[in-house]
């Protein structure tokens, strides 16, 4: 992907050095706290004799101390809580809140990385949609069709993931990106997802899942531009949909 989808990223890898370093650092002054005190009452007859010199000395020091210290757990603290809101920040903008898959905007991302890509000529290209969906919702309600929603989600990110990129490309859109595809690689995520699909709908714990979908081999097309690819598989999604079984 392009080098702004991994900003967020490398600012947390930057949070986590700086933490780091703040950890080091304060181990660092206790340690060298703790020295000091050792020569201290190693040598508390001397100090003792030059107390009256020594005094302001370490006042100053151990105020001096106190601050750095107290500034470090400080720091420490922010760095803690700007880490927290930067991991939140960056689940929100990539990731889809009901199915945990990447979201319209990552899928644009990666969409427009293949524009200009040694890849494309060997993309697979999968576009799924739920057929009954629009059935759930009107006729039984709208969790239940976000609950199938995030069923299918978790299968096929499971199947997925070993083959290539999945995404949720919108409301009832599911799209798959394979790499170094051919035939029998699309057909054996077919097949594998479909066995997953067949085995949770005998469990008979919701609505079944029936998938309808479109696929795109573009060492077959060859075809110039990702964005011909992807318009090629809503194209046939609408007019020749397949069907998942």
């Amino acid at each position: 992907m392009k080098s702004e989808f991994y900003d967020k990223k490398k600012r947390a890898h930057i949070y986590k050095a700086i933490f780091t370093y703040k950890i080091l650092t304060l181990f660092l002054i206790l340690f060298l706290n703790f020295v000091l005190a050792f020569f201290f009452f190693k040598n508390i007859e001397t100090y003792n004799a030059n107390r009256e010199f020594m005094a302001p000395y370490f006042t100053v020091v151990g105020l001096r101390i106190l601050i750095v210290i107290a500034s470090i757990f400080l720091d420490i603290y922010i760095l803690k809580r700007t880490a927290s809101i930067e991991k939140r920040l960056s689940t929100l903008a990539f990731l889809d809140k009901l199915t945990g898959l990447p979201n319209r905007y990552s899928c644009d991302l990666l969409i427009q990385e293949y524009s200009e890509s040694d890849k494309l000529p060997n993309l697979g290209f999968i576009l799924m949609q739920l057929n009954n969906l629009k059935d759930i919702n009107s006729g039984s309600s709208h969790k239940e069709g976000n609950n199938l929603i995030a069923e299918f989600s978790s299968i096929l990110e499971d199947v997925g993931n070993e083959y290539g990129y999945i995404g949720r490309n919108g409301g009832n859109e599911f799209i798959v990106l394979l790499e170094d595809c051919d035939n029998t690689k699309i057909d054996m995520f077919l097949m594998d997802l479909t066995k997953r699909i067949h085995g949770y709908n005998e469990l008979n714990v919701g609505a079944p899942i029936e998938v309808s979908y479109s696929k795109v081999l573009n060492s077959l097309e060859h075809m110039d531009k990702i964005t011909d690819v992807i318009s090629l598989g809503y194209r046939r999604i609408h007019e020749i949909p397949q069907i998942l079984s």
